[in-house]
């Protein structure tokens, strides 16, 4: 129920002294669990976790994430107490993107490897809560879930429309990259890149899939 960080309040969140303590002195707004706050200063409290009990967010990302999927990650922003940031910048490219769709489609295996656990991947994958803004957009752990083409998508959503888009029951998955930028010519951007996915990639795919079975 705290109060965002994200959003409006972003820039006053990372001009502060101190994230964490920012963080969680932030007004309780909702009753815990009534509705779902977006807030990016909830995963740098994770990365705060980790950095409390002796370890390196950046790198452990970097040792048990990236090298098995075949890339190193470039170093995080640390915030003033030195920890790294949990919510932004990690800065994939598209083939590191898609890297990470597919080990999360083959249940976090990755090259014959298990990368993260399938109990994981299943358990972050469930929805958890709706979002405010569109109620037919699910979350779970970290992934925002919706049917598209009448087909079940899990995205992970990066700042400015970069996407990770997972459709298991096509086997499929499609990366998105987008300018940052903003603008009033950027309203429809979101709809855009929903719509290229379902009218132009899952419908098609989905159709010569069932007339392949079919036949």
């Amino acid at each position: 129920g705290l109060e965002t960080t994200s959003n409006r309040n972003y820039g006053s969140w990372v001009a502060s002294s101190n994230w964490v303590r920012n963080a969680l002195e932030r007004p309780i707004i909702r009753d815990p669990g009534a509705r779902m706050i977006y807030s990016t200063g909830n995963t740098h409290l994770l990365s705060a976790i980790i950095t409390k009990i002796g370890g390196n967010t950046w790198k452990f990302a970097d040792e048990v994430l990236a090298e098995p999927l075949g890339f190193d990650l470039p170093r995080w922003p640390k915030d003033p107490q030195g920890i790294y940031f949990g919510g932004n910048d990690m800065e994939l490219t598209p083939r590191q993107m898609q890297a990470f769709g597919e080990m999360y489609l083959n249940s976090g295996r990755f090259n014959g490897k298990q990368v993260i656990s399938e109990s994981w991947v299943r358990e972050s994958l469930v929805p958890r809560t709706r979002s405010p803004r569109d109620p037919t957009r699910l979350y779970g752990y970290c992934w925002w879930i919706r049917d598209l083409g009448g087909h079940r998508v899990y995205y992970a959503w990066g700042y400015g429309g970069q996407f990770i888009f997972v459709v298991p029951t096509l086997d499929l998955v499609v990366v998105t990259t987008s300018s940052t930028a903003t603008g009033r010519d950027r309203r429809g951007h979101l709809s855009g890149i929903y719509d290229l996915l379902e009218e132009h990639i899952i419908r098609p795919i989905s159709s010569a899939t069932n007339q392949q079975l079919a036949d």
